[in-house]
């Protein structure tokens, strides 16, 4: 101990007094001196143990606040949401399996097991409303109010069930139907106004589609039900207007009480090969016993272009046109500057001046707007033994293109009458006559009036400063009416 004690005077003996420095102050420590001897002051350490307990209580501080605020979000949550189980069963007990259960508002939802029921995680559960829907039950909607335990018994649909269907040799109710069929009431075709009955029934029947041709009045409509059978022969259905074939633009809407799709094989074997590519079954209305009653409809709309194609101005034209008549020769180009008033047969300021004038844009003749309307009007009544029903229609459907146009008069007359206990007449009839004009060809090498017309010569006949006569002259009347450098307007 005494050797130990000695030793440690000895060296605290041999150790220099330490050189104090300055060390300037920086943000968070007090100004300090600082010694050679490499052992920091007291007040070094002081500073730095306060800095130690600072970091230390801003990391606990941050820490504990985190927490707070995570727990208070998952306490609000866990009040608000919370898991909802039960079951749906028909009015006889029976569980409805594959029901849809859903969070209203939101895409939340579930599907019912096999016995049944349901669990559901469901948000806002004082708030929230389920609705459970099933194909052939009314849909219902219940309010969740906080419950966790929710039984809901589904109703039947008895107007969808009982809905009659013509299958072809028969009229059942959809409940006792087997085959596929799809069906189209009197309001959902009136609710469209077209001309043609078979555009009301885009999109309304599921495996039918049906497709426009083009724009004009009256064009023909593709119907394909269940995609086509054949590459090379016909793939339209057939069409039954109360059980005689014909045509569904033949039929206004007015008339119509139904439309019937058979589309499997089942439903159209009593057809043959003629229902090989489904049976469109139209099926239009009677005459009703009750109060004579009179009925007016219609509609009329205006048709407007939303764009017509760009095209060269006057100046333009003609700088195009008379390079390529120079091009083919003086034959071309002699004609064709006498007729313009340019190069040779400068009039005036020449080419130069029809930089002034306007652009004739034979588009807008051969494409404007256009009015169209239609009008229903039917009586209908009777009495116990004598029911009439009588209907009235014309339609005019004028298209945008020049001289494009569908007419249609139509009338129906229906008589029953009751002879006899067990013997009664019916009489059926309708006349229709239909006009059209605008179905032009487009086999030929220019394409229709429709699809060339932004290639006529942009100038008027009354614009032009040359020689008229020249349209008569040479090539240019040979070749010039229908070349490519200058269209010859029918119009001018």
């Amino acid at each position: 101990m005494q050797l130990r004690e000695k030793f440690r005077r000895k060296k605290r003996a041999r150790q220099p007094e330490a050189e104090e420095r300055t060390v300037p102050a920086f943000r968070g420590f007090p100004k300090a001196v600082w010694g050679t001897s490499g052992s920091p002051p007291a007040r070094i350490r002081r500073g730095t143990q306060q800095g130690r307990e600072l970091s230390f209580f801003m990391k606990n501080f941050t820490l504990k606040f985190v927490l707070t605020v995570v727990l208070g979000w998952s306490l609000a949550f866990a009040a608000e949401a919370q898991t909802l189980r039960g079951g749906v069963k028909t009015a006889k007990g029976e569980p409805v399996i594959g029901a849809a259960v859903v969070v209203e508002g939101t895409s939340l939802g579930i599907s019912t097991n096999v016995d049944g029921s349901f669990e559901l995680k469901v948000p806002d559960a004082q708030k929230a409303v389920l609705v459970v829907s099933y194909i052939g039950m009314k849909t219902q909607r219940v309010a969740v109010a906080g419950k966790t335990q929710i039984d809901v018994v589904m109703e039947e649909d008895n107007t969808t069930l009982e809905d009659v269907v013509v299958i072809g040799y028969q009229t059942v109710r959809r409940k006792d139907l087997t085959g596929s069929v799809s069906s189209v009431s009197a309001k959902e075709i009136v609710s469209a106004p077209v001309a043609n009955v078979a555009q009301a029934l885009q999109g309304k029947l599921p495996g039918v589609n049906v497709t426009t041709q083009d724009g004009r009045p009256d064009a023909e409509i593709s119907i394909r039900v269940r995609g086509g059978g054949s590459i090379s022969q016909s793939n339209d259905p057939l069409v039954l207007i109360d059980g005689i074939p014909g045509s569904l633009s033949d039929i206004p809407s007015e008339q119509v009480q139904s439309i019937d799709v058979l589309k499997d094989a089942s439903s159209t074997a009593i057809y043959g090969a003629r229902g090989a590519n489904g049976v469109i079954l139209v099926t239009t209305k009677n005459a009703e016993e009750g109060r004579i009653s009179v009925t007016y409809s219609g509609y009329a709309k205006f048709n407007h272009p939303t764009k017509y194609l760009d095209a060269l101005g006057p100046y333009d034209y003609l700088v195009n046109a008379w390079g390529r008549a120079k091009i083919m020769g003086d034959g071309y180009a002699e004609p064709f500057e006498k007729l313009y008033g340019i190069g040779r047969y400068a009039v005036g300021d020449g080419i130069e001046a029809y930089r002034k004038i306007g652009k004739y844009d034979m588009q807008k003749d051969v494409y404007n707007e256009s009015f169209s309307h239609n009008h229903d009007i039917t009586v209908s009544g009777g009495t116990e033994k004598t029911k009439i029903y009588f209907s009235a229609n014309w339609m005019d459907e004028q298209g945008m293109k020049l001289n494009s146009y569908s007419k249609r008069a139509s009338v129906s007359l229906k008589i029953n009458q009751q002879l006899a206990k067990n013997l009664d007449f019916s009489l059926d009839t309708r006349y229709t006559d239909t006009e059209r004009m605008g179905n032009e060809g487009t086999t030929n090498g220019s394409g229709s009036i429709m699809s060339y017309a932004y290639r006529y010569r942009p100038i008027a006949t009354s614009d032009i400063r040359g020689d008229l006569s020249a349209l008569e002259e040479g090539n240019l009347e040979m070749y010039g009416r229908h070349s490519q450098w200058d269209r010859y307007s029918p119009r001018a």
